[in-house]
């Protein structure tokens, strides 16, 4: 090719995305995620109050569970979105998030409500490991639509978590997990908005001029062969560090969705409503991170950005118990003067709002700089192959966190078991950043040099 013909073919517009699928995709993302955290609020307080669950192992089981059968189903989600389509993977997901909502406070017994919680983790796990693959097969993988991605989703963080919150104190249970079955509702109405997107079995076909068999059982089964193709992923080095610290983002993601409410809740006192309106707040600040990741990433290296995110995300986790400290409580309340006098509960409930306005809008900037590196490490028949790797990995930690956490609350307390999961944290990270010194290579900066 000339230099003639290189120019033009840089100069080529990018060819355009219909509006109605690129909406459709923000809407997966962003019903499937708001599904997580309208639970946020309400299912710690349901467990507490409800089912008469304390802070231990039992508490963390209950609580950390969540993602567990998606620990075992995301690579297999993943394989068969490249192998019979994601439209077809989402829209079964997205019935189950429409049913799981009203199962809470139908079946509150402890044994059903780990049940509920693993088939409820499932969907919104799964649904956003579709949004995430769509912007792979539809959005061709692009930063400006993973940022937009990551920032539309947080108006139902916003706006779910006070509704719910509410609808909690006002009506009850039953009130506001119904709230949270609308969600499912737009989840199918948006994976019917979907394209056509031709899978790995209609690609074959084409290729080869024949017709497109019909999905048989075995095509839906999991193989071994799927996960261990898989996990040979891992052996590239870029990959291999992506998914190491998007596993610590999940640490302290579901120590945030747990254990956090749990404290807020239990030992401080704070209301359902104020609850949401702190998960909105914070999540507000996450859009901001997720917009303000593109330009991060065109002064900084990408991989330096996402550690710094997630290290900072963790850190600020972990002291959750520093903010109810007296000594931080009176320095809030000298800063806010006369709103002290109406409540003492309030220096700690703008204490925590700051705290975590601070983390998500750390975790906000990490979002659409791990969905980009890891599809582009991804050829085009394993971009959902990729995806479920990374939600597999994270699913380890986001039941290894909670977990942990109550069985250190059992031993040491929980506001010891906080500052124990910070250390151990800080330890990892401060590994997966000696591991990229180790592998410069894994920078794209420096592969474009």
């Amino acid at each position: 090719m000339t230099q003639k013909e290189t120019i033009s073919t840089r100069r080529q517009p990018e060819k355009s995305i219909p509006f109605r699928h690129e909406y459709a995709i923000y809407g997966i993302g962003l019903f499937a995620t708001s599904t997580h955290f309208m639970l946020m609020p309400i299912v710690p307080l349901f467990a507490a109050q409800h089912l008469g669950l304390e802070a231990g192992l039992l508490a963390g089981i209950a609580l950390g569970c969540r993602p567990a059968l998606s620990l075992f189903f995301s690579i297999h989600a993943g394989v068969l979105m490249d192998r019979i389509g994601t439209n077809k993977v989402l829209l079964v997901m997205g019935m189950a998030a429409l049913m799981t909502p009203f199962m809470y406070p139908a079946l509150p017994y402890i044994w059903a409500f780990i049940v509920i919680q693993l088939i409820s983790g499932m969907t919104d796990s799964i649904g956003w490991m579709g949004a995430q693959t769509l912007v792979g097969q539809v959005l061709k993988g692009r930063t400006r639509y993973a940022g937009r991605l990551g920032a539309v989703i947080r108006i139902g963080h916003i706006v779910g978590p006070p509704a719910v919150g509410h609808t909690w104190d006002l009506a009850g249970p039953w009130a506001a997990f119904s709230l949270v079955g609308l969600c499912g509702v737009g989840y199918l109405v948006c994976t019917l908005m979907l394209p056509p997107i031709p899978n790995s079995r209609e690609r074959t076909a084409k290729e080869n001029g024949t017709s497109v068999s019909p999905i048989q059982l075995r095509d839906l089964t999991p193989r071994l062969e799927d996960y261990l193709a898989s996990f040979r992923l891992l052996s590239v080095p870029a990959v291999a560090i992506t998914v190491l610290i998007g596993m610590m983002v999940h640490v302290g993601n579901n120590i945030h969705s747990t254990f956090f409410v749990y404290w807020l809740g239990e030992v401080e006192g704070i209301s359902a409503t104020l609850i949401g309106y702190l998960v909105a707040l914070s999540s507000a600040t996450a859009a901001a991170g997720s917009l303000w990741a593109t330009s991060l990433r065109r002064r900084f290296k990408a991989y330096w950005i996402l550690w710094t995110s997630v290290f900072v995300a963790l850190i600020i986790i972990c002291i959750t118990p520093l903010i109810s400290s007296a000594p931080v409580k009176a320095l809030i309340g000298t800063s806010i003067g006369w709103l002290i006098e109406i409540s003492p509960l309030i220096a700690a409930y703008v204490g925590f709002c700051l705290m975590s306005c601070l983390r998500t809008l750390s975790n906000g900037v990490h979002q659409p700089l791990v969905i980009n590196l890891m599809l582009a490490t991804a050829g085009p028949e394993a971009k959902g192959r990729a995806i479920g790797l990374r939600g597999t990995a994270n699913r380890v930690t986001s039941v290894l966190g909670p977990v942990m956490l109550g069985w250190l609350a059992g031993l040491i307390g929980l506001e010891g078991g906080f500052y124990v999961m910070g250390i151990i944290s800080a330890i990892f990270m401060f590994w997966i950043a000696w591991l990229m010194k180790k592998h410069p290579e894994i920078h794209p900066e420096n592969r474009r040099q």
